[in-house]
Parts: C-alpha cells; sequence; structure tokens
C-alpha cells in the first residue's frame, strides 16, 4: 500500500439482492475536494497500517453519478482511471447482514449532515470502523481491531460522536460495488416507506376497486 492511499451515495433499485453485470466504473475525485480529512489507519486483522485521504467520492457507473464510499482499505482507488470489473451487489451480501444494517443506522443518523470536506472524511472514518471493527467490540476509533490517529479537521470527534449515539432506526439500503482490481465501494438509498395514512387510503381503494367489479359481474 502507498504511503498515501485514496480511501472513501447512489440511486439503484432496492430491488437488488444478487450481483449485476460488470460495468465500467471511474472515480472522477473527493465529493468536497478541498483540505480532505487526512488520518493514519491501523488495522490489526488483516494487517494495515497507512496514512491515508478519507471522504465521499464522486463516481460514474454506466453513465449515472453518485457519491460512493470505501468499503475496502486493502486495495487503491486511482482518479480519472476506468474500471471494466465492478459489480453491483447487495450490501448484506458483501458486508454481511449486521454490518449492512448498521451502515444504514449511521446514513440515517448522520448522511444528511456531510456538508464539507471535515464531516465527509467523519462519515468515511465512522464507515471503515464499522466495517472493519471486530465483532462485540464496541465502535471506538482509538481502540480495537480498527483505530486511526492523527486526523485533521476535527473528523475523528465528528464520527465517534456519531458512532457513540447510533440509533435503531434504518432509513437505508447499502450496496456495493465490488471490484477484483480496486476498493470496493459502497452506495447508500434512501428507503421511501409509507405513511400509515396512505396505507389505510391504498386498502380502502382496493376494497373499493374490489367492489365495483362485484357490481358489474353478471
Amino acid at each position: 500500500m502507498k504511503t498515501t492511499t485514496l480511501l472513501s451515495t447512489v440511486g439503484v433499485s432496492l430491488l437488488l439482492s444478487v450481483q449485476a453485470a460488470a460495468l465500467p466504473l471511474v472515480v472522477t475525485g473527493f465529493e468536497y475536494p478541498g483540505s480532505p480529512t487526512t488520518a493514519r489507519i491501523q488495522n490489526g486483522s488483516p494487517a494495515v497500517n497507512a496514512n491515508v485521504y478519507a471522504g465521499g467520492f464522486l463516481t460514474d457507473a454506466g453513465g449515472n453519478s453518485f457519491t460512493s464510499w470505501c468499503v475496502d482499505i486493502f486495495q487503491h482507488t486511482h482518479f480519472g482511471q476506468t474500471v471494466n470489473d465492478y459489480a453491483l451487489t447487495d450490501g448484506a451480501t458483501a458486508l454481511g447482514a449486521g454490518r449492512a444494517d448498521a451502515l444504514g443506522r449511521l446514513a440515517t443518523q448522520s448522511l444528511a449532515s456531510v456538508s464539507n470536506a471535515a464531516s465527509s472524511g467523519a462519515f468515511q472514518l465512522a464507515i471503515w470502523e464499522i466495517v472493519n471493527e471486530t465483532s462485540g467490540n464496541p465502535y471506538s476509533l482509538t481502540s480495537g481491531n480498527f483505530r486511526t490517529s492523527s486526523v485533521s479537521n476535527g473528523s475523528l470527534a465528528l464520527a465517534q460522536g456519531w458512532l457513540d449515539n447510533l440509533g435503531s432506526l434504518n432509513q437505508y439500503a447499502v450496496s456495493v460495488w465490488r471490484s477484483g482490481s480496486r476498493q470496493d465501494l459502497a452506495m447508500f438509498d434512501r428507503v421511501t416507506v409509507p405513511e400509515a395514512g396512505s396505507l389505510t387510503l391504498l386498502g380502502l381503494g382496493l376494497v373499493a376497486a374490489g367492489l365495483a367489479r362485484r357490481r358489474r359481474a353478471p
């Protein structure tokens, strides 16, 4: 791994449950390029010790543009290079159901707060902690299997605050672009759940439609 490695959401169908055909994907740069967060990351197993940049990536796949986030600290991402072996899969398959749920809860709580390089870096740090921390350990960016230090622009404290207050509500589906040659990249889709009143109206409408059909029947 290089001394400084580029590490780091998109509308896809919520019906996605199996790996899609490979598509060309290109990461064009950071979503917030001004002074991106820098940090030193250490992972116990598998072992990683590197200085990195952290933040969301501007990404294009098959003509669709979105923000992606790194869930793979073991490979590189190179800006401006088209990669042809990316395929899309659901988060539970790629990362495990528990991690995918925790990432959805993180996005529900914090994604709307990402508005600059510091908060983008914080969101990325929190993602790495969730993906790489050993099961049963608390989400701590300074201890455990995954650790960070020397973090710029206040991102560490912000990310740890989000992790410390991670709620149970999950309104986001997570999908992962997987590649054998580049970093795997996550994206987040907000799940729209009909309000209770809408469901009631829908039910009444179906009942009315059924009654109307029966009245017309000979």
